[in-house]
């Protein structure tokens, strides 16, 4: 090749070079024409969702704990007999009768009480009759002991004659002691057989319904095994846990409603009446009772019940429950808080739940303007234009306990 083609060859690859350049730089510039006008388009779609929104407040709270109990009598009695190895000869109640105080439950043979009665019955009219001998036998010695001290008075008779009189009315005395003694005792043998007599007719210690049923008739008798169970359940006892945390705050008289799934809808009303002194080491929870008139008999030992307690009242930041949202499967809590008009996405703890407020313990601060309605459309960073609820705000006249109730459930703080 020659260096005129080779000066030419040259001069076509800076041409073409050139020409690259061109193009890339055009493109560039086209790309970044494009770039931003797309910017430009997407600032001009972007959605600004209405919302309203209700301030985070510091309200006075009725503080109440939510727990489960297990319904149970006041009064339960396992009806032992007092005799063992007898046979029961009769049983008279059956299971859910009613019983009064006293009311003959069953009955054990009494065939050989009988008979040892019959016998400690002679027994005490032979000790009787013998009283009467020794009496009578006394009787005459005495006569004669009078007798006697006047003949030696007047010298008739020896002082001898007198001694062996004396000798002989104090045995006689000695004999009326021991007769009198022989009956008592078989007084006291009768009395005790007829005690026994009793203890084979067994009673009910208490009034109540016969929750429990052991023997049937025929069976034999054991001190150790009940033949009945009596449950008292005119007030009834709601045994419940409290945790650690709360336990230092319950105290006795404190009152408390109680709910039971049998029936909806309705409250009964009793009082914290047993706290127990000491913790369950495994669990850390103390078990409490309450009890509750049981007009009607409605509840039932055995029932599961929800009892709520009310503590007192105290302090907390406040707001909306329709300011609340779940995230599913965990139970945790969020809400949206609107800053510079732009929904923040804020985990938050919930405390007492009452009516439609709930306190949040963690997360927010008093003032935080908290989307109350429009939150469905909303995510983190969502531009908003936001109006304060007019339902909550301070120019609608709404005092700060206003919709704080009774009614919702929740635990008594978040932990």
């Amino acid at each position: 090749m020659t260096g005129r083609e080779k000066k030419r060859k040259g001069k076509l690859g800076l041409v073409i070079a050139a020409i690259a350049i061109v193009l890339f730089a055009g493109i560039a510039a086209h790309n970044y024409w494009k770039f931003k006008n797309r910017k430009k388009e997407t600032a001009r779609k972007e959605v600004v969702v209405p919302v309203e929104t209700e301030p985070a407040r510091i309200m006075n709270l009725d503080w109440v704990l939510d727990q489960m109990g297990d319904v149970r009598p006041l009064q339960e009695v396992y009806v032992n007999p007092k005799i063992a190895g007898k046979i029961v000869e009769k049983i008279l109640v059956e299971k859910g009768d009613f019983v009064n105080k006293g009311t003959l439950i069953a009955v054990l043979e009494k065939d050989i009480i009988r008979a040892q009665i019959r016998q400690a019955r002679a027994d005490l009219l032979s000790a009787e009759a013998r009283l009467k001998e020794v009496e009578a036998n006394l009787a005459v010695i005495r006569k004669d002991r009078v007798r006697m001290k006047k003949l030696v008075k007047n010298h008739a008779v020896s002082q001898q004659k007198l001694d062996q009189i004396e000798a002989r009315f104090d045995g006689a005395l000695a004999s009326r002691k021991l007769a009198m003694a022989q009956i008592e005792k078989a007084h006291s043998a009768l009395n005790l057989l007829n005690i026994l007599l009793k203890d084979h007719d067994v009673r009910a210690p208490i009034a109540g319904y016969v929750s429990a049923r052991y023997f049937d008739a025929g069976s034999m008798s054991d001190t150790k095994k009940p033949i009945v169970r009596i449950s008292d359940e005119s007030i009834i006892k709601i045994v419940s846990t409290v945790t650690e945390q709360d336990f230092p705050h319950i105290r006795k008289g404190m009152t408390a409603d109680i709910r039971v799934d049998a029936f909806p809808g309705k409250i009964f009303k009793g009082s914290v009446s047993v706290i127990n002194p000491t913790l369950d080491p495994a669990t850390r929870t103390g078990q409490i009772e309450i009890h509750v008139p049981n007009q009607g008999l409605l509840l039932r030992s055995g029932m599961y019940c929800h009892v709520r307690l009310y503590v007192g009242r105290r302090s907390g930041l406040v707001i909306s429950k329709d300011g609340l949202n779940r995230l599913p499967g965990t139970g945790s809590y969020y809400c949206f808080v609107v800053e510079r008009n732009r929904a923040v996405l804020k985990n938050v703890a919930v405390g007492l739940l009452q009516g439609d407020r709930a306190e949040i313990t963690k997360g927010l601060k008093e003032g935080d303007q908290v989307v109350v309605k429009g939150k469905n459309r909303l995510k983190d960073g969502t531009m908003v234009k936001s109006q304060e609820s007019g339902v909550v705000s301070q120019e609608s006249g709404v005092k700060d306990e206003a919709g704080i109730g009774n009614e919702g459930g929740g635990k008594g703080g978040a932990k």
